[in-house]
């Protein structure tokens, strides 16, 4: 099974159209290492028998039950890896699916915009996933503790849940924040920023008209509402920053410096993991296009579990690497560890694995006389084969030891692979 996902995320490093043509014999596109360490036929076998639960061992009801041994085993081993940093941050995923399925969602904003939504606790730090929670409509998994943080509320609480009363400081977006989960995380020693929507429950009434630049603020003992001009009216809620401008490096087209709220800066600068981790599933990701759902989200799971121990590898060794090169070793080591070398296959474009027959120089001979017989002859084996009647000839290849009529039979015996 190591070798069948090694062999599968290496194909995403080498894109082709269809699978069979990672096993094409054709100069112009082969390559060697997929054949030398499991055959076509026994990959294709293995993709299309993969599955994770017998349907009568299924609960009712639950919709992951296809994939669920391996995300309870992957999700667990996530929060198991690492004690994150401060700054965490969570935001929404998307697997392209495009088939029918009961929860599918669309979201415009994101790269796939169609397919399986997944919400994702990430570390800011090290780019490092702790949890995720799949979306399955009414059935999604989380838990529902305080009515008045609604569904959003419930889904943070339950991704945050571990990390309450350490100090951490969250990032959500309008989809998550509200005044309600604010206070609740404050309580526990949690500080949040995130934009929000104004017309969420306890919100302040902000009407001032403003510039481009401009700033108006209310707030609270513990919690603080911006609403900042952008392009477009920006509203920021925070129990972290103070209300004051920072100059953020760069200047306008008449030299002035651009400001903008600390906590608008620090959103954007914190906001980024999770986007990060998309584009570079983008490069990795060994999902194809006509697999089973189930499967398609197993192997997105394979591919966030290569981004962790991508993560991982450079928080904890120092060293710079590109993604690229960490994964081409991983295949190595997982070839070097758990694969064997499979032995060669004979094919018709390998002259080193044809018959004698085909190969070489051979020449019609008259069979030699015997004791018994001046002119002997011998049964042609291509009469006797392809053209299903006996005849008798006295020429022969000494070379192969069988008797042949001189035409057509010895050109058909020596040149076509299958004569018969």
């Amino acid at each position: 099974m190591f070798v069948f996902l090694a062999i599968t995320m290496l194909m995403a490093r080498n894109k082709k159209l269809e699978i069979q043509d990672y096993w094409s014999m054709d100069p112009l596109s082969h390559q060697p290492i997929f054949g030398k360490y499991m055959s076509r036929n026994r990959y294709q076998i293995i993709l299309r028998m993969l599955h994770f639960s017998q349907n009568e061992d299924q609960v009712p009801g639950d919709r992951l039950a296809k994939v669920r041994m391996p995300l309870k085993e992957i999700t667990k081993n996530f929060k198991e890896a690492m004690i994150p940093f401060e700054n965490l941050a969570i935001d929404e995923s998307l697997v392209l699916w495009k088939g029918r399925l009961s929860f599918k969602q669309f979201i415009k904003t994101k790269r796939h915009r169609f397919g399986i939504k997944i919400f994702v606790l990430c570390d800011v730090e090290t780019d490092f996933i702790l949890d995720i929670i799949i979306y399955t409509g009414s059935t999604t998994e989380y838990k529902k503790t305080d009515p008045s943080l609604g569904i959003s509320g419930a889904v943070v609480n339950t991704l945050i849940k571990p990390y309450l009363n350490r100090g951490h400081k969250l990032f959500i977006d309008n989809w998550y924040s509200s005044p309600s989960l604010a206070n609740y995380l404050h309580k526990r020693k949690t500080n949040v920023t995130g934009t929000v929507r104004k017309n969420r429950k306890g919100m302040p009434t902000l009407i001032a008209k403003l510039k481009v630049g401009q700033t108006e603020s209310q707030h609270t003992k513990t919690m603080l509402v911006v609403k900042w001009k952008d392009r477009r009216d920006v509203f920021m809620l925070t129990t972290q920053f103070e209300d004051k401008m920072v100059h953020i490096g760069k200047n306008d087209h008449q030299g002035n410096a651009i400001l903008k709220p600390v906590a608008v800066m620090h959103y954007n600068e914190s906001m980024g993991p999770i986007d990060k981790t998309d584009m570079l599933l983008s490069s990795v990701e060994c999902v194809r296009r006509t697999i089973k759902w189930y499967k398609k989200l197993f192997f997105h799971l394979i591919d966030l579990s290569l981004l962790n121990a991508y993560s991982a590898y450079k928080t904890c060794t120092g060293l710079k690497t590109s993604l690229a090169d960490f994964q081409y070793q991983l295949i190595r080591e997982i070839f070097t560890k758990y694969a064997t070398i499979k032995q060669n296959i004979c094919r018709r474009s390998n002259t080193s694995c044809l018959p004698e027959r085909l190969q070489g120089r051979h020449f019609p001979s008259i069979v030699p006389p015997t004791s018994k017989k001046l002119k002997p002859q011998r049964r042609c084996l291509v009469c006797q084969n392809k053209f299903n009647k006996r005849k008798d000839t006295t020429y022969m290849c000494v070379k192969c030891d069988v008797g042949l009529c001189p035409v057509p039979c010895f050109e058909i015996y020596h040149t076509q692979e299958k004569y018969f």
